[in-house]
């Protein structure tokens, strides 16, 4: 149609703007369903890799259960928990080839200890990361402390993801409202870059959200001003409230063909609830939903239809 050549002759003449430059474009944003899912044999090698130490490495006590916990998990098909979750994402992308980088204010041990990406010898402090240790020929894997510089750190990683757009980018702000520190990366290049420059980006930004007593700064990571910044499919704002949700996330960042920034509101006491927990089999099948059924609420209305029809049978057979 005269439409439809109209659009073609526009994106072409857009396209002309960036000869030369950096630009890359890229098809627009859709929700298509990606494939994440993973073999039980991708995540039996992550399992075994994750949970195992050097023969000669003392764990403190509470890491030692840590890990049992994980063994336990694994051969019981679960419950998986948000951490475990997200460390299986995290080790069967680095077995596929794709590499990782996180950096954070706390993210080695993770603000609310649930990662322990970086574990400690009890007697020598000696250090040991599991997931730079799962297979010889795996990706690299690599996490930072980082200083309490906000703007410096997400300018440094945002810049990072451009140069090796490979690897998997995430930074972690040690809870959602520090990324007021960083306000002005997030509204200047994060969310704007592909508009200004055709410049994309796969950055993903975890931010810790919720009302769990930590006092007026470390509460909000201010849903509302992400929600206003995606308004053109720019950047993608998720709250992924199960283990299997945020696993199969994390791999779709990597695997989709579209590239976006991802703002992820990271959950508090939900990291040990036992509703955001999943199987396995969660994991060895299915893919990222945008939204879950309330099962609660359907369960419910059946219900309900099943009561009006005895009712009605009841009238029909007075």
């Amino acid at each position: 149609s005269e439409v439809a050549k109209t659009a073609k002759r526009a994106s072409a003449i857009e396209q002309r703007k960036f000869v030369g430059s950096t630009a890359v474009f890229q098809p627009d944003y859709h929700f298509k369903p990606v494939a994440t899912k993973v073999s039980q044999e991708l995540i039996d090698r992550a399992v075994a890799g994750l949970t195992t130490v050097p023969a000669n490495f003392k764990l403190n006590p509470k890491i030692k259960r840590f890990l049992e916990a994980r063994i336990q998990a694994h051969r019981e098909n679960g419950p998986i928990d948000w951490g475990f979750g997200e460390a299986l994402a995290f080790g069967t992308l680095l077995l596929e080839g794709t590499p990782i980088r996180i950096s954070g204010q706390d993210c080695e041990r993770g603000t609310f200890s649930h990662r322990h990406a970086v574990l400690h010898d009890a007697d020598t402090n000696e250090t040991y990361a599991p997931l730079k240790n799962l297979d010889a020929k795996q990706a690299r894997f690599c996490v930072y402390n980082s200083l309490l510089s906000e703007a410096a750190v997400l300018g440094f990683d945002y810049g990072y993801s451009l140069d090796y757009p490979d690897m998997l980018c995430m930074w972690e702000a040690q809870f959602g409202d520090f990324a007021n520190g960083a306000q002005v990366m997030i509204d200047q290049f994060l969310s704007s870059a592909e508009s200004k420059w055709q410049r994309q980006n796969g950055m993903v930004l975890m931010l810790p959200h919720g009302y769990e007593g930590q006092g007026p700064e470390h509460s909000s990571a201010r849903i509302e001003r992400f929600l206003t910044l995606c308004a053109e499919d720019n950047i993608q704002v998720c709250n992924a409230t199960t283990a299997a949700q945020y696993f199969h996330l994390l791999r779709r960042q990597v695997m989709n063909d579209v590239r976006r920034p991802l703002v992820l509101f990271t959950p508090k006491a939900p990291l040990r609830m036992k509703e955001s927990r999943s199987r396995i089999d969660d994991l060895v099948q299915g893919s990222f939903r945008e939204v879950l059924d309330d099962e609660s609420i359907r369960t419910f209305g059946e219900a309900g239809n099943q009561a009006n029809r005895a009712g009605v049978q009841a009238a029909n057979d007075f």
